[in-house]
């Protein structure tokens, strides 16, 4: 019997290889499928019968799913669409001779009908696996270069952010001058002034002409990016406006990509917007997306298959399309697209990273009576599912210019965007293993800049699962929960040979993790009690820990809010922090709940809700020396009933520009005296 040939033989000589039965003896027809091949062969190639004519099987004689790209009408390059490592392959040909060897250039979809297979095939996927994968939490896990929003030392606030120098898009941005705010479904322009805040203008949006998500405010550029509905599709759409008179915002740019929005990032002048199409054929089916950019024409365009990149080892049903945009040029946005998906997106300088989970199971597309009579339905290959899967891709950014690079696979999922960090040209991610296999804790992995791997730490808290976690510079920082909250220490300075450092076990957990200084870092979570083996959430938790000694880190100073019921949308979303280092300033909106002291506990011993008394924004003093300290608080609500309030009066976003706080809600703006907590002036919305 031949043995397999590895790529890494086969990129540097061709072997030949002859198919004579009809059906493959894996002696003589078994093939190396790990990456794409380029096959050439002596006789033409049929487009329309490729399929049919050239197959791949493994041992069992199913038939394992390839997308099959022809570049002349004798050679075909052929993309393996799941993982094919440890997978013995043969060729089921009716061409009796051709040669195989490692293809290197770009893998695209080639053309509408493969992109068709491919929907088909990702269809079946869908109505036979749907929903079997485990979910990500979506809480709050931060990683970063002390990447924060308070532009320490500025005289007003800016978004928190993961990445210094790389904005995120908010519901609230001001310029020191003006509020943008996005509420119900229109954008507000407010003039600052403490004493006499006014209104300057709105822009509001037909049912279905766009549904703004968030904004972004650069000089006198306004952007407001979200979804839009029309009869050509449902589309991601980005505004742009000049809002130089701030009375009289012009629309100066529209870009829009067909999908719905996932997320977008800003640097610089550039705005990058990553959206995401679900291919599908139903008769007279959407299967490529169509862009527009109103700097170039004011008629849609569809993107090109044979432009469309698809990766080895994971077939999609979706197609990811990002755009980037100089919005102070008016010259054409540039478009990258691929087969695939995006969980989460991190964005440094010069790369984007997108991840996305894998099924750990696999659809045939296609079932022959000959290799399975008995078969009535798609079937799942291989049998035996595999480990949850993460791809990693990386995507090199020169201004609009966006182009792959590199990717890799970790086994497990990861939590959010902020488990991904780069520094010094390394990618670090934090993941944690399949819960639907042997559950091996977590990991932080090491990837160079090809993304190879260079080393990890792995089987991080056995059975538990990452709640957030924090990359400063050459350590990172990992909170895993159970019953108690372990606060892991780790250096990461030799990419090679990360290791350990230390930990604490502390009751609660930290869903979001900030960074103080490179000794103290701020933990947001939630206080917890164990009661019969089990642990409750209690009220809300904040945690100054001092990592001074790494091998031992001390939980400094507590600040405990509230008991059970009590919840801040800082703990899902690190954009509701307004923090400040310089000032040592720190805020965050809340709803407040509390239990009666004599009914801490219900008839069977466990803890209750309380009452919501309280929803409003907790400011704070903070600082290495002195700890946590409450300054004050502010709410939009005269007499809080928990049975009779708005919802339109809490408070959503808080800012600062000056000594002056505003706080946000749908109905009003406040101004109140950072010195005093007194309140100035409010302004109806």
């Amino acid at each position: 019997m031949k043995k397999l040939v590895s790529l890494a033989l086969a990129a540097a000589m061709t072997f030949m290889l002859t198919s004579v039965n009809p059906v493959p003896n894996f002696a003589q027809d078994s093939i190396n499928l790990d990456k794409p091949l380029l096959m050439q062969f002596n006789d033409k190639l049929n487009k329309d019968t490729v399929y049919k004519d050239i197959r791949f099987l493994d041992e069992k004689g199913n038939e394992i799913p390839v997308l099959i790209n022809l570049k002349s009408d004798k050679e075909a390059v052929v993309i393996p669409l799941y993982d094919m490592k440890d997978i013995k392959v043969s060729l089921d040909s009716k061409y009796k001779q051709y040669k195989a060897s490692a293809y290197e250039g770009e893998t695209v979809v080639g053309d509408a009908s493969n992109l068709k297979r491919l929907s088909e095939m990702s269809q079946r996927q869908n109505m036979v696996m749907y929903d079997m994968m485990p979910a990500a939490k979506e809480e709050s896990v931060m990683s970063m270069d002390m990447g924060n929003g308070a532009g320490e030392g500025d005289s007003y606030s800016s978004t928190n952010v993961q990445v210094e120098g790389i904005d995120e898009a908010d519901i609230v941005k001001t310029d020191g001058e003006y509020i943008y705010y996005l509420k119900d479904n229109q954008v507000v322009i407010i003039k600052a002034d403490k004493n006499n805040m006014k209104k300057m203008a709105t822009i509001g949006y037909l049912e279905s002409a766009l549904y703004p998500s968030d904004i972004y405010i650069d000089e006198n550029l306004l952007m407001v990016v979200g979804n839009a509905y029309n009869a050509k599709g449902s589309f991601t759409k980005a505004v742009i406006y000049d809002v130089t008179d701030k009375s009289k915002p012009v629309v100066k740019r529209v870009l829009e990509q067909e999908g719905y929005y996932v997320s977008s990032r800003k640097n610089g002048d550039n705005l990058h917007i990553i959206s995401s199409h679900y291919v599908y054929d139903y008769g007279e089916g959407n299967l490529v997306p169509k862009v527009k950019d109103s700097a170039v024409s004011s008629e849609y365009k569809e993107v090109q298959p044979s432009k469309i990149m698809i990766y080895p080892g994971y077939p999609s049903q979706s197609i990811i399309v990002i755009s980037s945009a100089d919005i102070k040029k008016n010259e054409p946005s540039k478009i990258a697209s691929f087969m695939g998906n995006a969980d989460n997106i991190y964005m440094s300088k010069n790369s984007l990273y997108l991840t996305y989970q894998e099924s750990p199971y696999y659809i045939m597309p296609m079932v022959e009576p000959k290799i399975a009579p008995d078969v009535s339905r798609p079937m799942i290959w291989p049998p035996v599912p595999r480990e949850t899967q993460t791809t990693i891709k990386k995507f090199a950014i020169n201004n609009t210019l966006i182009t792959y690079s590199a990717q890799n696979k970790i086994q497990g999922y990861v939590l959010n965007q902020f488990s991904m960090d780069e520094h010094n040209d390394y990618f670090r991610i934090a993941y944690t293993s399949d819960f639907s296999m042997e559950n091996k804790g977590s990991s932080i992995a090491v990837f160079d800049k090809n993304m190879n791997k260079a080393g990890s730490i792995d089987n991080i808290a056995p059975g538990e699962r990452i709640y957030s976690a924090r990359f400063m510079g050459d350590r990172a920082y990992m909170v895993t929960f159970r019953n108690v909250d372990p606060f892991f220490v780790m250096d990461l300075k030799d990419p090679k040979n990360p290791k350990m450092l230390g930990y604490l076990k502390i009751p609660g957990y930290s869903d979001y993790l900030h960074p103080y200084d490179e000794n103290h870092i701020i933990g947001f979570g939630k206080d917890t009690v164990e009661i019969k083996g089990n642990p409750y959430q209690l009220g809300m938790k904040i945690s100054l820990f001092d990592v001074t000694d790494v091998n031992n880190p001390v939980e400094k100073d507590i600040e405990k809010i509230g008991d059970r019921g009590t919840e801040s949308e800082l703990l899902h979303n690190h954009k509701a922090l307004m923090y400040d280092k310089s000032r040592g300033l720190m805020g965050f909106p809340i709803s407040v709940a509390k239990v009666k002291p004599d009914q801490k506990q219900d008839q069977w011993g466990f803890p209750q809700y309380g009452e919501q008394v309280f929803q409003g924004a907790y400011i704070y003093n903070v600082s290495a020396d002195k700890g946590i300290d409450l300054k004050g608080s502010i709410t939009h609500i005269e007499e809080y009933n928990p049975y009779m309030y708005s919802y339109e009066d809490n408070i959503q976003r808080i800012i600062y520009i000056g000594d002056t706080i505003y706080t946000l809600s749908n109905n009003k703006v406040v101004a109140t005296n950072l010195n005093t907590m007194k309140k100035i002036s409010e302004l109806d919305l």
